[in-house]
């Protein structure tokens, strides 16, 4: 999904030990005789010696600041600490449209600091960040503290059956209840507005889905995304904070 949110027609994961032993012994992993075979095939599946790429990015993620979406793209997106950007200064007159129609929507004005920025609502799931890693992490910013009253609903949505099982053996269950947050079943959930699990018009959520355009949590709805951690923290401060200095 994000690499084809990134521009490209496909993404692909080298395979590596760390995969090995995340897929070893797994319900719907290959066993015995079928698993070597299968081990043996995917280390052929790597970049041949020597092959020349077009470009190389090479991201060090311990320099990123957390970040938070301000507009109704994924790239409109700056760090925690940053303000809201002010399309008068952008030279390209299609951009700059376009984060005018992307503020107008999110109700913001230009230069707002992005931690004064209030939410009435959070979702930590989607298929992008509900691994038992993810909650993990959420559920250390919330342990010991309770949802802002400012926040009429929490909600943590687990990314399958394993994972929920998985974290209910570690409690995690009962630190995100303890703390406010709603414990639920797997499934889509907000990130697509599917059910009864949506925004209302005007209702502002920090989210760890993947999308972020209009409507896509609800007609009328504002998203912004961050990652789990953050998440959890704008939960229980009622506005972006950086969870880094919780």
């Amino acid at each position: 999904n994000m690499a084809i949110e990134a521009g490209a027609r496909a993404g692909m994961v080298a395979f590596d030990d760390t995969t090995l032993e995340y897929l070893k012994g797994r319900p719907f992993s290959p066993s015995g005789p079928h698993w070597e075979r299968a081990v043996s095939y995917w280390r052929t599946l790597h970049s041949d010696q020597g092959a020349k790429f077009d470009l190389v990015v090479t991201l060090n993620a311990a320099e990123i600041k957390p970040q938070v979406t301000w507009g109704t793209s994924p790239e409109m997106v700056v760090a925690v600490d940053a303000r809201v950007p002010d399309p008068d200064k952008e030279k390209d007159p299609t951009k700059r449209d376009g984060m005018e129609k992307a503020l107008a929507y999110m109700a913001l004005k230009p230069n707002t600091p992005i931690e004064d920025i209030r939410i009435d609502k959070v979702f930590i799931g989607s298929c992008t960040n509900s691994r038992i890693e993810d909650l993990r992490e959420a559920a250390k910013v919330v342990r010991g503290k309770f949802r802002a009253s400012n926040v009429k609903l929490a909600m943590v949505v687990p990314g399958s059956g394993l994972v929920k099982e998985q974290a209910e053996r570690e409690g995690l269950d009962k630190i995100f209840r303890d703390a406010g947050f709603e414990w639920r079943e797997p499934g889509c959930s907000m990130c697509l507005a599917m059910n009864a699990d949506r925004l209302e018009p005007g209702e502002r959520c920090a989210s760890t889905s993947n999308r972020n355009f209009e409507g896509r949590q609800g007609a009328g709805g504002r998203t912004h995304l961050v990652s789990p951690a953050m998440a959890a923290a704008a939960g229980i401060a009622g506005h972006f904070v950086d969870v880094r200095s919780l």
